[in-house]
């Protein structure tokens, strides 16, 4: 499994090769030995905690790692020297551990000013839609576009989302689907969910259009104010441009779920972490949610309902990255200093990492372990021995059921066949 990590005590990238079944908090299992795990840092050169990575993401089209920075800079990251790593046996060791893995293909500097106060201009997102666009939104309404990475060197095109003087934006979201792509979700502490229309970048002059704007709660039995505070949106998997449907994740521990067909207020709010606890990141991982906050809580969340499935445990602090490999692996880091992925279907911790340093951001790059080896390593050995034992309970289920079954069969052909002697002799009685 390969991994890139942001650094935030030192604004550097860290790339992580590890097997299934490393962990470096406990004493390395001779009976089981697995290969070393390897970490190197990248892109350390004029970066520091006041230059630290805000969002990291991969593109799905050219599998580069692209990502934003304190100071108001975009930068795209080549992957093709990581992802070959192992194919190169030729290189001395020492010069594997120097090489520079990560070289920057394209950059451009100071897109909005470095924040100087709380109040100041700052990125809420990076998003590469379905398409291949990259859309860098902002606190204060500005959405910057460039239609593919290779041109973000280049200045990009600038769409303004309506907001009042004292709104500010803390999460966006863009639809799915490349039909759809031109719309887009919006929230933060006072302002509540709004959908747009992105104007065409073939056009200028054009507006965003507001397509969608929702209402507040109702106020408490008390006649209190619900708070808005919206920490995350996500599109629900059915969503479409008739009728919007989206979940909205608030500084409180709510979800809420919205429907444009069926009004402007939430069809449902339901309070999904223990205390209020704020939610810190939402992802979606296969049909299901996985919602973190900064207590060390991941929960999957069914969204039909905002009941709990199940939890991903092992996690101490503050929760500050989630990542969906393929809906099959779950990636998080923290405060904790601590890179974990966990197998979606058992829950088992099948990598954790020191890295040293705390981490708002990762993208599990590349995992061929899944493809090569076998089951046991890649879900574990309990989560294997549990699986065998379901197996075995629900075959010696089957088979006490046929049982049942014929035995039944057999009764009722004796009782049958014990009845027609019987009424043979009652008609020649009666006769």
């Amino acid at each position: 499994m390969k991994i890139v990590v942001a650094c935030e005590d030192t604004g550097a990238l860290k790339v992580i090769c590890a097997q299934h079944g490393t962990d470096t908090s406990k004493p390395v299992d001779e009976s089981n030995p697995l290969a070393p795990v390897k970490i190197s840092t990248h892109a350390e050169k004029d970066n520091s905690r006041k230059t630290r990575v805000l969002h990291l993401v991969q593109s799905q089209i050219t599998k580069n790692i692209i990502v934003t920075r304190l100071d108001g800079s975009i930068q795209v990251y080549d992957t093709s020297k990581v992802l070959n790593q192992d194919q190169k046996s030729s290189k001395k060791k020492d010069d594997e551990e120097t090489e520079e893995l990560l070289p920057q293909l394209y950059q451009y500097k100071q897109l909005i000013e470095p924040p100087t106060s709380s109040n100041s201009e700052t990125f809420v997102n990076l998003i590469v839609d379905d398409i291949g666009r990259v859309l860098v939104p902002t606190s204060k309404g500005n959405v910057f576009i460039w239609t593919s990475e290779e041109k973000i060197a280049q200045k990009p095109h600038l769409c303004k989302v309506p907001l009042a003087k004292d709104e500010i934006i803390e999460a966006f979201q863009v639809h799915h689907g490349a039909e759809n792509i031109d719309y887009v979700a919006y929230g933060g502490k006072e302002t509540d969910l709004r959908i747009v229309k992105l104007p065409s970048l073939k056009k200028k002059g054009e507006e965003a259009e507001v397509v969608f704007k929702a209402k507040n709660m109702s106020n408490t039995r008390l006649e209190l104010r619900v708070p808005v505070h919206i920490k995350n949106i996500l599109f629900a998997k059915d969503s479409s441009t008739n009728a919007f449907k989206l979940y909205t994740f608030t500084a409180v521990g709510d979800m809420r779920y919205y429907d444009s067909a069926a009004g402007r207020k939430p069809r449902s709010s339901v309070l999904i972490l223990p205390k209020k606890a704020p939610i810190t990141k939402a992802i979606w991982l296969g049909n299901h949610l996985v919602v973190c906050d900064n207590r060390g809580t991941v929960v999957k969340v069914e969204p039909s309902t905002g009941s709990q499935i199940c939890q991903f445990k092992g996690q101490i602090g503050s929760i500050q990255a989630l990542y969906n490999f393929n809906g099959t692996i779950l990636g998080t880091s923290g405060s904790d200093r601590y890179v974990r992925a966990y197998n979606n279907e058992t829950r088992d911790c099948i990598v954790k990492v020191f890295i040293g340093t705390q981490s708002n951001a990762l993208a599990i790059i590349e995992d061929n372990e899944s493809l090569k080896r076998h089951k046991a390593n890649i879900i574990g050995d309990t989560a294997l021995e549990a699986i065998k034992k379901k197996e075995a309970w629900e075959e010696k289920k089957l088979q006490e059921q046929e049982e049942e079954e014929s035995d039944e069969e057999e009764l009722w052909s004796k009782l049958e066949s014990s009845i027609t002697p019987r009424r043979k002799r009652r008609k020649l009685t009666l006769a």
